[in-house]
């Protein structure tokens, strides 16, 4: 066997992770609508209920979501319950979800990820594959995962799942 051909098998072995070998993982990076890094601890607190929204500027069905979560974000502010967004846009395509999220008056927060790395995050949290947006996913205090559910979901029920735990 050629040094070559061998040191190209360690490399693709390397790189696509073969039998017992790991590939390091890159960090899961996330961006404000400024193109910024942002630490997602930052802007996930762990003492209050946490609801990510997953969602794409492509999406009609988030189009629809939007208003309904930035009113329900509104109404928590000062209470226990906070909405953070996620887009799977990438920077890319961060004009376009800064303008989908402007248009739509967004007031809770919001990062922009590359599709794979919000699919690994929440692949890491949920132990599922990402299905498609928008995906809500509710964390308790304490950044506990506690419900998942792909495709809309009334703020009205988000609220009431909530109220429900929190007694």
């Amino acid at each position: 066997m050629s040094t070559a051909w061998l040191r190209a098998l360690i490399t693709v072995l390397l790189l696509v992770g073969g039998p017992g070998i790991s590939a390091a993982k890159a960090p899961l990076e996330f961006f404000d609508f400024d193109g910024h890094r942002v630490v997602l601890e930052s802007v996930f607190p762990d003492d209050r209920w946490v609801v990510i929204m997953i969602w794409s500027h492509t999406c009609p069905i988030c189009a629809r979501e939007m208003t309904g979560q930035s009113r329900l974000h509104e109404r928590h502010q000062d209470g226990q319950l906070s909405l953070l967004g996620m887009s799977i846009d990438g920077l890319s395509g961060l004009t376009e979800a800064w303008a989908f999220a402007e248009e739509r008056e967004v007031v809770f927060p919001n990062v922009v990820a590359e599709p794979q790395i919000v699919a690994r995050f929440f692949k890491e949290a949920s132990g599922q594959k990402l299905q498609g947006t928008p995906t809500f996913m509710v964390y308790a205090p304490g950044r506990e995962l506690v419900a998942v559910q792909v495709g809309p979901v009334p703020p009205e029920a988000i609220e009431t799942f909530v109220l429900q735990r929190s007694h």
